[in-house]
Formats: C-alpha cells, sequence, structure tokens
C-alpha cells in the first residue's frame, strides 16, 4: 500500500508566516503533527510520502504514485486543501480527510469522495 500524506498551503496570511519566518531562517512554523502521527500509526510495511506544501511543492508524481491520499488541515488551508483534493480526484485516487478543516466544515466537502473521519 503507497499512502501519500498532504499538508496543505497556507494562505499569505498572519498566521502562515511567510515572511517573518525568514528572519529565524525557517521553512515552516511548525511541522503538521496530526499527520506524522498518522503516518506512524499505519502499518510499517506500507510506503509513505510526506509533502508539506509550505515548503514542498506537491507534483502529479506524487498523486500518481499513491494508493490512497491522506490530507488534514485547519480551516485557513481551505482553498488549497480543495485543490488538492479536486487534483486527487482528476486522477481517481482514494482520499482520507481529517483535521480541523474537515471536523468543522464537513459540508462544505459534502458529494466529495472523500473518507473524513
Amino acid at each position: 500500500m503507497k499512502v501519500l500524506l498532504v499538508y496543505p498551503q497556507f494562505p499569505v496570511t498572519f498566521w502562515g508566516f511567510k515572511y517573518a519566518l525568514k528572519f529565524i531562517s525557517r521553512k515552516s512554523a511548525s511541522p503538521p503533527l496530526g499527520l506524522l502521527t498518522i503516518a506512524a500509526m499505519l502499518p510499517e510495511e506500507w510506503e509513505k510520502h510526506f509533502i508539506d506544501m509550505n515548503t514542498s511543492r506537491l507534483k502529479d508524481k506524487h498523486i500518481r504514485w499513491a494508493d490512497y491520499v491522506f490530507i488534514s488541515g485547519m480551516a485557513l488551508q481551505r482553498r488549497s486543501a480543495r485543490e488538492v483534493i479536486e487534483r486527487c480526484k482528476a486522477f481517481g485516487k482514494k482520499i482520507v480527510a481529517g483535521g480541523p478543516l474537515f471536523t468543522i466544515e464537513p459540508e462544505i466537502f459534502a458529494g466529495s469522495t472523500l473518507e473524513i473521519g
């Protein structure tokens, strides 16, 4: 089983810290611990690839590689999450979504082929 774990991009806002991070020589304010925890709980023999879109670019080859795409995010990442989901759907990938965005606003993803949990 091949699982791609994706953390959506923050828009340019206060919460994204895009410009402030340069002062402290960092690419990200904090690691996406929820997805990293899920990755650690998946069976050891499964192949896993992690993309934090705030530090790396999500490429089509990453999506094509995966059997499942796991995505997590916060409400502020709504637009990026939607774009990731649409890209995954275009490749016919199964998507598992969790975290604050999908817990607080499941209705905006109603009708999607997502497993929200």
